[in-house]
């Protein structure tokens, strides 16, 4: 038992010793692709033509897999666990959020989200049930990109990255960070972090199905749809102000699920 333990130890440090060297990586390139994005100005794409091949391609990987096993994943998975799984993943996600609403001095959001952690674990069962919503409670959404932009970091150039969609420098920095912040990260394994991740994700997508077609349809041009909408509720997010009314349009390739009350309803309030 002890020998078992003591490989347990061992394996743990290596783990920890090769994130940290893998987030040291990355932090440095992000460094150097902020630098580059900062010196532009705010919200600007000057880089629209390798966003335009990266977009094709994210869209090609929607349109011929994702999409067909969201649908599957739709079809087969009813409604009330769909929205079961959505309100877990945003209560694992709720302590991050009071913490980046301390950082940028909102201790009276912080003590909301306490209130919202503490109500859902204690009386909806750990967070399946979303108690705080049916109550009338609100849910703040902040993440490291808004706490570097509320910190005065330059939001940098719009940049479409691969797989993940559209993103600034300065949120891109805050993706990154946001990976390594949570602490559970460091204790659950690789094949768990891509199996909850893609969970997730592709219930995240179901969520927005009939959305994200009808835009396609409508949208002269989708890329420029996508960009707009993600750069103006980027905007609204940061400044505090009420959501956009028209779903989150940037949910509707984005996929950030933690933050509407849209998508099929109001399933999301609650089970």
């Amino acid at each position: 038992m002890r020998r078992r333990g003591r490989v347990t130890v061992s394996a743990f440090r290596q783990h920890r010793g090769h994130a940290f060297r893998t987030s040291s990586r990355l932090a440095l390139a992000l460094a150097f692709l902020f630098a580059a994005g900062c010196a532009t100005t705010s919200g600007a794409d000057p880089w629209e033509k390798s966003n335009r091949k990266v977009f094709a391609f994210n869209e090609g990987l929607d349109r011929y897999v994702l999409e067909p096993v969201a649908k599957s994943w739709d079809w087969v998975v009813p409604e009330l666990v769909q929205t079961g799984i959505r309100n877990i993943f945003d209560h694992a996600n709720r302590p991050l959020v009071m913490m980046h609403n301390l950082l940028q001095g909102k201790p009276y959001d912080a003590s909301v989200d306490l209130v919202r952690f503490t109500a859902n674990t204690i009386f909806g069962l750990g967070g399946l049930i979303d108690v705080a919503s049916m109550d009338g409670m609100a849910r703040n959404e902040e993440d490291w990109g808004q706490t570097l932009g509320v910190w005065g970091v330059p939001e940098g150039n719009y940049v479409m990255l691969p797989l993940f969609g559209p993103s600034t420098v300065r949120q891109t920095v805050g993706l990154a960070a946001d990976s390594f912040s949570a602490p559970y990260s460091y204790y659950i394994p690789i094949w768990g972090t891509v199996v909850t991740t893609g969970t997730r994700l592709l219930n995240a997508r179901a969520f927005y199905l009939e959305e994200i077609q009808q835009s396609r349809e409508d949208a002269f041009d989708y890329y420029l749809f996508v960009r707009d909408a993600y750069l103006q509720n980027l905007a609204s997010k940061l400044n505090d102000s009420t959501e956009l009314e028209s779903e989150d349009d940037d949910d509707l390739y984005y996929f950030d699920d933690e933050e509407t009350d849209s998508g099929k309803g109001d399933r999301d309030r609650g089970l």
